[in-house]
C-alpha cells in the first residue's frame, strides 16, 4: 500500500472521484451557508474553529449516541491522536499521543468547568470520566495539544471539556435499558421539569459489565445527578449541580503475591454552582464554586505474611473557586481574564504515613487576548500564572497566529509552554507496613521481600514509598502549525495539525533513601550492608525526556443528506533523549466512521479503528498493531405519544484483541448488546 493511499482513505477518494454536479445537487442552500461551530475550550472566549489557537474536535450528543459507546473513553476513539486502553476493563483510560501512565494524569478533564482529576493519589482522570452519564452530555470539546496557558498545570497534554445539556432541553422523562454479552446490564432514567425561569433535571443510572476476557475486573458504576438552571434576573443565569458516582470493581492478577484478586470501591461526591451575568457590549462576568470529595477503599492481607495489610484506603477533598471576566476592548480586540483559588487535600495513613491530612493550595491568575490587526489575521496571546504552595511560582504562556488566506481557508502557527505539578502522592508519599514473618518473606527471593524480612527480624517497619518532596514540575514546549479548511460546496471540513513537542523533567519512580532508614545491626544481611541506607522507592525528575514529531488530521464530510463520514489519521515519531527507556506511541492510527440514515428511519453506524504497535508506560511489553470495527443499527418508533428507539451494537465485530498489554493475556472480546430507550 502506497503512502498516498494510506494518507487518503476511502472518503477522501470518494471526494476526488465524486465531486461532480450530481453530488453537489444533494447539498442544500442551508448546508452551503452553515456557520462553523464555536468553542469555548481553547481561550475561554467563544471562537469559531477557524480562529482557535489550536486544533479542536467537537463531538455532539447525536454523534455520541450513534457511536454505540457505553464509556466516555470509547467516545474519545473519535479524536485524532487519542489512545484508549486500560490495565483492566474496570479502569478504562485515554491518553493523547504519549501513553506515559495508566491513569490519564496528564489530561485535564472538565465537566461543566469542574475539574474531574483525582486529588487523592495519582492525579488520575480515568475514574472521573466515569462520573458523567453519556446521555446527559450536550457536546465534548477536545483541544488536541497543551493548554496550560488557559487552564494551568493539569492541561499538559490537552483538555477534554464536557458540556452537559441545559435542563430546559431535557423536560419530560426518559428511561433506557441495555443488556448483552460481556455481562452488560445498564439501566438509566432521567426526569426533567420546570419552565423558562427555572428548570431541573434528575438523572440516575447503573452500568455494569464483566470487563476483559481472562481478567478479574467486573465493574458496577452507579450514579445520580441533579442539575438546576435558574434565571434570577433578565441578565443573569444560575446553574447548580450535585451528584454521586460510585465504582465497585474487581482488581488484581491471578497468582500475584502482592496484587491478588479482590474488589475495590471508589466514590466521588460533588456540588457545583455557576453564576453568570451578561454585561453591556457583549461582556460577561462568571463566578464558579465547586467542591469534590473522594473515598477510596482497597485493602487486602499480603499472602506471604498475612499480618501485613496492603492498603490504599483514604479520602480526598477539593475546593475550587474562580472568577472570570470577558470584555470587548474595541472592534478588533477581546479579552478574558480572571483568577482563582484551589485547595487539594488527602487523608490516608496508609499512603502518607500520618494521621492528619496532607494538602496543597494554589492561587492563580490567567488571561487571553484576541486581536485582529487586519481582517486576515487573528492573534491569540495568553498566559496562566500560578503559585503552588509547595513548588512556588510557575507561568505558562502561549502565542498563536491565524491567517485567513481566504474566508474559508486558515493557516495557524504558534508556540506554547506547559507544565504539570507533582501530585500529592508524588510530593508526600510515605507507605509503611509492619511485617512479622521474616522467614516467609526471605524465602520468596524477591528483593522487596528480602528487605522486608530484614526489617521484620528487628521489629522495624518496611517502607515501600517515601517521597523526599524535592520532585519538581514536568515541562513541555510545543511548536504547532496547522490548517483549517471549510469546503462549503461539498459540506466538508478539514483540520490538520503538525507539531513538535519536547517533554522535560519527566516525573518517574526512582530508587532513593529515607532519613534514618538503615539496616540495623541484628539483621540477616551481608555485613557490609549493616548501617547503610535501605533503598526505598521515591519520585524524581528523570534526567532524560523525549521529543515527539507528528502530523494528524480530521476530516468531516456530508456528501448526501443523511450521510456523514469522519476520517482521522495520526502519524507520530517519539525520540527519547538517551536510550529507549519508556513508553512508545504508535507510529500511525486511523479512524473511519460512517453514519448513515437508511430507509424507514433506520440509523446505521460503522466505525473502524486501526492502530500500530505501542507500549503503555513500559518498554517490556509491546502491544501489537490491531484493528477494531464497531457497528450500530437503530430503529426509532412511537407507541402513542411515547418516542422510542431500539438499537443493536456489536463492538470489536471483527475479532477480539489485547487492549493494553499482550503479556497479561487480557483481551477485549467481541460483544453484542441491545438498548431500548423510551421518552415520555
Amino acid at each position: 500500500m502506497s503512502f498516498l493511499t494510506r494518507l487518503l482513505p476511502l472518503p477522501c477518494m470518494l471526494l476526488l472521484f465524486g465531486s461532480g454536479s450530481g453530488m453537489a445537487a444533494e447539498i442544500s442552500e442551508k448546508d452551503y451557508f452553515t456557520e462553523l461551530p464555536e468553542v469555548l475550550t481553547v481561550t475561554r472566549l467563544a471562537q469559531p474553529l477557524s480562529e482557535t489557537p489550536g486544533a479542536v474536535t467537537i463531538i455532539d450528543r447525536e454523534t455520541i449516541r450513534r457511536s454505540g459507546a457505553r464509556e466516555l473513553v470509547d467516545v474519545l476513539r473519535l479524536v485524532p491522536g487519542y489512545l484508549v486502553g486500560g490495565y483492566n476493563g474496570a479502569n478504562p483510560t485515554a491518553a493523547y499521543h504519549a501513553p506515559l501512565d495508566d491513569y490519564g494524569a496528564r489530561n485535564l478533564v472538565m465537566i461543566d468547568g469542574r475539574s474531574a482529576y483525582s486529588a487523592y493519589q495519582f492525579g488520575d482522570t480515568h475514574r472521573g470520566m466515569m462520573g458523567v452519564m453519556l446521555e446527559d452530555i450536550e457536546r465534548i470539546e477536545v483541544l488536541r495539544g497543551s493548554n496550560s496557558a488557559a487552564y494551568g498545570a493539569n492541561a499538559l497534554f490537552g483538555v477534554i471539556n464536557i458540556v452537559t445539556r441545559h435542563t430546559a432541553d431535557t423536560l419530560g422523562a426518559e428511561v433506557s435499558v441495555t443488556g448483552g454479552q460481556g455481562g452488560i446490564n445498564d439501566n438509566r432514567m432521567r426526569l426533567g421539569w420546570g419552565n423558562e425561569q427555572a428548570s431541573f433535571r434528575l438523572s440516575a443510572g447503573r452500568r455494569s459489565d464483566s470487563g476483559y476476557g481472562n481478567a478479574y475486573d467486573d465493574k458496577i458504576v452507579s450514579q445520580i445527578h441533579v442539575r438546576g438552571d435558574l434565571r434570577p434576573a433578565v441578565d443573569q443565569d444560575l446553574m447548580f449541580s450535585a451528584g454521586v458516582a460510585q465504582l465497585a470493581a474487581g482488581d488484581g492478577f491471578f497468582n500475584q503475591l502482592g496484587n491478588p484478586l479482590r474488589t475495590m470501591q471508589w466514590r466521588n461526591s460533588y456540588a457545583q454552582g455557576v453564576w453568570t451575568r451578561m454585561l453591556p457590549d457583549a461582556g460577561e462576568l462568571k463566578l464558579m464554586v465547586s467542591f469534590d470529595e473522594e473515598v477510596f477503599r482497597d485493602a487486602f492481607p499480603y499472602s506471604v505474611d498475612p499480618s501485613v495489610v496492603i492498603s490504599t484506603n483514604g479520602e480526598a477533598r477539593r475546593l475550587n473557586l474562580e472568577l472570570q471576566h470577558k470584555l470587548v476592548l474595541s472592534p478588533s480586540m477581546r479579552v478574558v481574564w480572571g483568577g482563582g483559588y484551589k485547595s487539594d487535600s488527602a487523608h490516608s495513613k496508609a499512603l502518607y504515613g500520618r494521621d492528619d491530612p496532607v494538602s496543597v493550595h494554589e492561587e492563580r491568575v490567567f488571561g487571553s487576548l484576541e486581536w485582529r490587526p487586519h481582517r486576515q489575521w487573528v492573534i491569540n496571546a495568553g498566559g496562566f500564572a500560578g503559585y503552588h504552595s509547595e513548588k512556588g511560582d510557575y507561568f505558562s504562556p502561549r502565542l498563536m497566529a491565524n491567517f485567513h488566506a481566504t474566508p474559508d481557508h486558515t493557516l495557524r502557527a504558534g508556540i506554547t509552554e506547559s507544565s504539570r505539578m507533582p501530585t500529592l502522592f508524588e510530593l508526600a508519599s510515605d507507605v509503611r507496613v509492619y511485617p512479622k514473618d521474616w522467614a516467609a518473606l526471605a524465602a520468596t527471593g524477591e528483593m522487596n521481600d528480602r528487605i522486608a524480612a530484614a526489617m521484620a527480624f528487628s521489629n522495624l517497619p518496611f517502607r515501600l514509598f517515601h517521597s523526599s518532596g524535592s520532585v519538581a514540575k514536568e515541562q513541555m514546549d510545543s511548536l504547532e502549525m496547522g490548517y483549517f479548511g471549510n469546503f462549503r460546496r461539498f459540506h466538508l471540513t478539514l483540520d490538520v495539525r503538525a507539531y513538535i513537542e519536547k517533554m522535560r523533567d519527566l516525573i518517574s519512580v526512582q530508587l532513593g533513601t529515607a532519613p534514618g532508614y538503615v539496616f540495623p545491626n541484628n539483621v540477616v544481611v551481608p555485613p557490609a550492608l549493616v548501617g547503610t541506607d535501605v533503598p526505598v522507592q521515591t519520585f524524581g525528575n528523570s534526567q532524560q525526556g523525549f521529543k515527539t514529531r507528528g502530523l494528524e488530521y480530521q476530516l468531516r464530510w456530508k456528501p448526501l443528506d443523511g450521510t456523514e463520514f469522519w476520517v482521522n489519521q495520526a502519524f507520530e515519531r517519539a525520540f527519547w533523549d538517551n536510550s529507549f527507556d519508556g513508553a512508545m506511541p504508535p507510529t500511525h492510527a486511523t479512524t473511519i466512521a460512517w453514519f448513515q440514515k437508511l430507509f424507514y428511519d433506520l440509523d446505521l453506524s460503522v466505525i473502524h479503528h486501526s492502530i500500530g504497535a505501542l507500549t503503555w508506560n513500559r518498554k517490556d511489553d509491546t502491544l501489537p498493531s490491531r484493528r477494531r470495527v464497531d457497528v450500530r443499527l437503530a430503529a426509532p418508533f412511537r407507541v402513542g405519544s411515547t418516542r422510542a428507539e431500539v438499537a443493536f451494537v456489536v463492538q470489536a465485530a471483527n475479532s477480539s484483541y489485547p487492549e493494553y498489554q499482550s503479556g497479561t493475556g487480557f483481551t477485549f472480546e467481541r460483544r453484542a448488546f441491545g438498548t431500548l430507550r423510551l421518552e415520555f
